[in-house]
């Protein structure tokens, strides 16, 4: 596959995520504006705040070294905010939840789950503005994103397990939509290690795409509030 239709692809790609993930932007904060339940609202405008990190990804370009180093600082920042909305939406589905029941160990898992993606980050951010060496730096970016990608996927299914106890079925449909958003985002972290093995760049350009499928999911998973906000506008 040659250099040019890669940049292509790759740039297709971004711009489709980043306008997806601006709509989802759009969505969020009108939705919000009709939302009066504070816990929906913020679920809301956490959405606005990531998806606008999501599409600032998707269209900053890497071709010089600080592309690459301030597309990497989105990417780290994005990388927290979403286990932190996480965290916020499980805290939140064990208070609406009659007898506040914890989803997979949460509460022991989440401290430490955090601070091994932050201290995974750190190391990261260390080690490029050290110049680390390209096959150390390459040992070291594969295990990140194999730390990232487990965490996540945990978290992720979290999301299902609490679309499958709540009875609260905004919330239901809201975590369920978001935990197809994470698997999604999963894949897009982990996928390009094997697919680059068997081909070069075949891992960026089919992981970029997947990204595209992650931000569709976000959008749905803010437009899954729209109800909640027609329900609160008929009885204001």
């Amino acid at each position: 596959m040659s250099t040019e239709i890669v940049n292509v692809l790759e740039a297709v790609a971004g711009v489709a995520t980043a306008a997806i993930a601006l709509l989802a932007v759009y969505r969020s904060l009108t939705i919000a504006k009709s939302l009066v339940t504070r816990i929906y609202r913020t679920r809301a405008y956490w959405l606005a705040v990531l998806m606008v990190f999501f599409a600032v990804l998707g269209l900053l370009p890497t071709s010089t070294t600080l592309e690459t180093d301030i597309s990497n600082v989105f990417f780290f920042a994005f990388l927290v905010a979403l286990l932190l909305f996480i965290d916020s939406n499980v805290a939140v589905a064990k208070e609406i939840d009659f007898f506040h029941k914890d989803i997979l160990h949460w509460e022991k898992i989440r401290i430490p789950l955090l601070v091994v993606v932050v201290a995974y980050t750190a190391a990261a951010s260390i080690a490029t503005a050290l110049g680390i060496s390209s096959a150390i730096a390459g040992v070291g970016v594969i295990g990140y994103i194999i730390v990232a990608g487990v965490a996540f996927s945990y978290s992720g299914a979290a999301m299902f397990l609490i679309a499958r106890k709540t009875y609260d079925q905004t919330m239901k449909k809201f975590v369920k939509t978001l935990g197809f958003a994470i698997l999604f985002w999963v894949l897009f972290l982990t996928l390009w290690i094997p697919l680059d093995a068997i081909y070069p760049s075949l891992g960026d350009v089919v992981t970029d795409f997947i990204a595209i499928g992650a931000a569709y999911f976000f959008y749905k998973a803010a437009m899954s509030l729209t109800f909640v906000g027609r329900i609160e506008k008929q009885t204001a």
